[in-house]
């Protein structure tokens, strides 16, 4: 046999070699990937989590792409509050104008969850530990839920949140005197936070609330309405009210005394009167329109 026949067998030989060498490669490589993947899959259908969403409500709320509303207007702040083992393990803030406010979707761990979600359109809050304390406050939904996730628990869960503010609301009848600036109203227990683990009423103050009149009510008779809420607890309460007229030197206008006023959470309370008169009265009923009325003179 000639030299250069003799080199062509031997590259044959090599080259069929190396196809060999190469498919035994990847016959071992599919192989062990063969193998990776179906431990891989016991992996990936293994998941330690859920992504659900909460479809956030409650009776009389109107739910609308991108806002909570109750009576007319909208929550201004959502807070969801996740707990596991007595551990806070995530905190979620929506707030007015966020898309999925009144839809928060959340990733979930395997196991028992107690979840707290508070809605409110309080000014100016604060969260501290397991409080939220607002500047003022003003209408403010709270509801706890106990969930159970795992593979085959739901996605998708409805929460129907209930109100936790009483309201105080007062009907000045008499005519306003020109120059009148502001109205007080000063309580002798008024409470602005929430404790969300428990739903209670927290943060007892006996501060004025000063609401500017504007002059355009000057003259006017029956027209000046003012209204403020409060936290409150299951039981009714009563607390003394003082509600003083003032004009923009800070001289007194008017103001009447009220003993004893009764308030209870999801109920509010109306005083109407005569606040600039010789002989300033108001009366006071409950608002049926959230519970049934309750009715107070003097």
């Amino acid at each position: 046999m000639r030299l250069a026949e003799k080199i062509i067998v031997k590259l044959k030989k090599i080259k069929s070699m190396k196809k060999a060498i190469v498919l035994l490669a990847v016959a071992a490589v599919m192989c062990g990937c063969s193998k990776t993947v179906i431990e891989n899959e016991d992996i990936v259908n293994v998941s330690d989590s859920k992504r659900v969403r909460f479809d956030v409500s409650n009776k009389g709320w109107q739910v609308v792409t991108r806002s909570l509303d109750a009576d007319g207007q909208e929550m201004t702040d959502l807070w969801l509050f996740d707990y596991m083992n007595g551990e806070l393990v995530k905190t979620v803030h929506k707030v007015q104008g966020d898309a999925d406010i009144a839809t928060p979707s959340v990733e979930l761990k395997y196991g028992e969850h107690h979840v707290y979600f508070v809605a409110s359109r309080g000014k100016n809050p604060e969260v501290s530990g397991t409080t939220i304390v607002w500047g003022t406050p003003s209408d403010t939904f709270w509801k706890e839920m106990t969930l159970s996730i795992d593979g085959k628990s739901a996605t998708s869960v409805a929460v129907a949140l209930d109100r936790v503010v009483t309201k105080l609301r007062i009907s000045v009848n008499d005519k306003v005197p020109e120059g009148t600036a502001s109205v007080a109203i000063t309580p002798g227990t008024w409470w602005y936070g929430l404790d969300y683990t428990t739903g209670a009423a927290i943060d007892s103050r006996q501060d004025d609330r000063v609401i500017s009149v504007p002059s355009s009510f000057a003259g006017t008779t029956g027209q000046l309405v003012l209204s403020m809420f409060g936290l409150s607890d299951d039981d009714e309460w009563t607390t003394d009210l003082t509600i003083t007229a003032k004009n923009g030197s800070g001289d007194i206008l008017g103001q009447v005394q009220l003993d004893d006023v009764p308030f209870l959470r999801n109920r509010a309370t109306e005083a109407s009167g005569s606040l600039f008169g010789n002989t300033s009265t108001f009366s006071i009923t409950l608002n049926n329109e959230w519970l049934e009325p309750y009715t107070l003179e003097w």
